[in-house]
Parts: structure tokens; C-alpha cells; sequence
């Protein structure tokens, strides 16, 4: 009975942490309201790692798990704006919207998000150090910075996505539920959400997504209009 006993206990382990090592590896999807009764869904990574794509990630390929469109996409060309290195290759040498004043710079799993003057690169340092270790670097327009919304009132309303960095350091995706908010409102529940620091991601009707819930594909976006132009995804994916 003892061997029995212990040999139960090995199963019932093993399964156990199977679970876990399962859970740990899917998105974990979190609704939040805000007090003027705006309503977000934060995709948290958790195991996952962050990165940025230029080929269109296959939903069938149980390594992605999460999938959003990333830089703007340049309409004559359809190719990603102002993603400046991508996996240490430089694909511009220099910003080519003016006014851009956020960076994403991914380095193996280290993310970060800074701030810049619009229309100018990243310092040369900066830029060397990840062509240097096959990082990737990525400008689009930021939101919050250091706790401080930095968009203006009024603009154009859409439904709205984020990547979002909290005060512990963590990192997530916010989208909106409704399809009618400025960018000052979107920043404006981030902070009260939580988030220090924002850069928009590529929205309006390149906004097709996609996660993973329990192995079924769940869309993401109101439009879906450009859905076959989307030049670069941000994704979650299995290390």
C-alpha cells in the first residue's frame, strides 16, 4: 500500500504541474470598468514572451497565442512604418512620421518603452546596442509616459489598443470595448487602470486580433477592413 500510496501522489503531482506549465503558457484575459463606465480587456502575457513580427503569425501554430497589428503600415508600399530594426536588421535609417514620440525596444526578453522628440531617432547608442544583440526597435505614438497622459483632447474616435506597462514593471494589452473614444479619454483610463507607461498600437480599420482561449481562436477588432495589409503584429508567443 505505501509504494501504491507513493506512486498515486508522483501521478497526481505530474498532473498537477502539467496543468500549471499549461495554464502558464496561455493568455490570461483580464475585464476591467472604469468609473465613467468604459470597459477594457487586458491580455496579460504571463509565461509568454513579447515580440514584434513581420510575417503574418499562422493562428494554427500553437506557438502564438496572442496577435495584434503593431506599426503603421506605409499605403504605398504596405510595408511597416518606423519599425527601424527588426531582429538587429535595419529596415530604416531614419523616422519617416513625423510624429511619433514613443519607442518599443524589445532586447531577448527585456522590453522597454521610452520617449523621444517627434519626428527624431533614437539616439545612435541606443540604435547600435540593439542592432548589436539582434534586438528590435519599433516608434509609434505614446500615450503615457511616466504616469503623465500626453495626448490632447478632442481627434478622431475609434475603438482603442495599447501596449501597456504597469508601475511593478509588468506588461499587457489593453483594448477597449467601445469603438468611440479619443486617444485623451483611452490614456485617461489607462491611468486610472493603472498603467504608467502606453504606446498606441495600430488600430482604426487595421485592427484585426486574434488570442487563444482554452485552444479556440478568439478575434479581436470591430472593422477588420485592412486585415490583408497589416505589415507588423505584436504577438505573445511560447519561448
Amino acid at each position: 500500500m505505501p509504494i501504491l500510496k507513493s506512486r498515486n501522489l508522483v501521478w497526481l503531482l505530474a498532473g498537477l504541474l502539467s496543468c500549471s506549465q499549461y495554464s502558464a503558457q496561455q493568455v490570461r484575459l483580464e475585464g476591467r470598468t472604469t468609473a465613467n463606465g468604459n470597459q477594457y480587456s487586458l491580455f496579460h502575457p504571463g509565461d509568454l514572451a513579447i515580440r514584434v513580427v513581420t510575417q503574418r503569425p499562422d493562428a494554427a501554430d500553437s506557438r502564438y497565442q496572442l496577435s495584434v497589428a503593431a506599426a503603421y503600415t506605409d499605403l504605398e508600399t504596405d510595408q511597416p512604418l518606423d519599425l527601424l530594426i527588426d531582429q538587429g536588421r535595419e529596415l530604416q535609417a531614419r523616422p519617416r512620421l513625423g510624429f511619433l514620440d514613443g519607442v518599443l525596444t524589445i532586447v531577448g526578453d527585456s522590453l522597454r518603452i521610452s520617449r523621444i522628440a517627434k519626428g527624431q531617432p533614437p539616439a545612435n547608442p541606443q540604435l547600435q546596442v540593439v542592432r548589436r544583440q539582434h534586438g528590435t526597435l519599433l516608434l509609434q505614438e505614446l500615450l503615457l509616459y511616466q504616469g503623465q497622459n500626453l495626448r490632447d483632447p478632442g481627434g478622431s474616435v475609434f475603438q482603442r489598443r495599447a501596449l501597456v506597462e504597469f508601475a511593478n514593471g509588468r506588461f499587457a494589452v489593453a483594448e477597449s470595448v467601445a469603438d468611440a473614444l479619443t486617444m485623451k479619454q483611452f490614456g485617461d483610463d489607462l491611468l486610472e487602470l493603472g498603467v504608467r507607461n502606453a504606446l498606441y498600437l495600430d488600430m482604426g480599420d487595421w485592427d484585426e486580433g486574434w488570442y487563444k482561449r482554452g485552444g479556440q481562436v478568439v478575434k479581436l477588432g470591430n472593422r477588420r477592413t485592412e486585415t490583408a495589409r497589416q505589415s507588423s503584429w505584436l504577438v505573445f508567443v511560447k519561448r
